[in-house]
């Protein structure tokens, strides 16, 4: 690794966009991305809020890759099911994360995904040591019986709301220590829930601390994605919830040094800020997105807010 670039891979253009719905087929999500300017797109693959889905078919995948050849969108990451908990200890709620998990491994396999992301879990008020050792354990499991996965699971950190696991440095070192699959899998970090889980991101010098204390138990040490959204609430208030860009909590300059770590590092860079009736929010942040990082807006954002 470049000594220069703690942060990932450098060389490489920013890749940057956001999450877009499948409605209508997996194939017309390059076209959205495309009529936002962006080159990187996240998706659910199907309902997020159910546990029953289908493998895309021979058609649809024919038609997905066929737009994604012919598209400057270069990056698709999946985003996991919410109801996947893989650190349960009721055994049943257990096994269908794991059954789901493998399911959705092999529809990002399918769609040649650049990641999928997941959630590590709740402990939901039991003991965390042993939460973080069922879902490393399920991990496990899911890539072993996945020889030829090629899609990586990237653990995301979260608020640090109730039992979520995976909001401190040391809980997400343990849960990667624990699967071993240290080549199958990546770490994905987002800015609300750093910021709600009580991590000041207001300097330079402190973000790079609180990044390189996720990135010691990360594979290789390395940052794979990030999620960009301002926070709704304050510092430290364990609340997921997301805010437009420079709307929330976290200010236009904590943002702006993370667009300029992310830019500097090669790693790509996903919003997950809140939608509105067609593609207005969308453009704004985009806009403003664009101004974080130094970017001349483009014009097709030019009047947006």
């Amino acid at each position: 690794m470049n000594p220069d670039a703690p942060f990932g891979r450098t060389g490489e253009p920013f890749r940057f966009g956001l999450h877009v719905s499948v409605a209508g087929g997996l194939d017309r999500i390059f076209g959205r991305g495309e009529s936002l300017g962006v080159n990187a797109v996240q998706i659910f693959s199907h309902s997020s809020r159910s546990w029953e889905f289908d493998l895309p078919d021979a058609d649809s995948l024919a038609a997905y890759h066929r737009a994604r050849k012919a598209s400057s969108v270069s990056r698709v990451y999946v985003h996991a099911s919410y109801l996947i908990n893989i650190a349960s200890e009721d055994p049943v709620v257990a096994e269908k994360s794991r059954v789901t998990l493998e399911k959705e491994l092999r529809t990002a396999d399918l769609l040649e995904a650049d990641g999928l992301v997941l959630h590590p879990g709740s402990a939901r008020g039991g003991d965390r040591t042993a939460a973080v050792l069922r879902a490393s354990r399920i991990i496990g499991e899911v890539l072993e019986g996945l020889p030829d996965q090629r899609t990586p699971l990237l653990l995301e950190n979260t608020a640090g709301a109730g039992s979520m696991l995976g909001s401190r440095p040391e809980e997400m070192a343990a849960l990667f220590a624990g699967v071993g699959h240290s080549d199958r899998m990546g770490l994905c970090l987002d800015s609300c829930h750093l910021f709600a889980a009580g991590f000041d991101l207001s300097g330079r010098e402190v973000l790079d601390r609180i990044v390189g204390a996720f990135l010691e138990g990360a594979p290789f040490g390395r940052l794979s994605l990030w999620h960009l959204n301002d926070a709704l609430f304050g510092l430290g208030s364990g609340r997921d919830r997301h805010a437009g860009l420079e709307e929330g909590h976290i200010g236009a300059d904590a943002l702006s040094r993370i667009v300029a770590m992310a830019r500097g590092s090669g790693v790509p860079l996903i919003l997950e800020t809140p939608k509105g009736e067609g593609e207005t929010l969308d453009r704004l942040n985009l806009r403003r997105l664009h101004g974080l990082a130094g970017f001349p807006v483009p014009e097709l954002l030019r009047d947006a807010g």
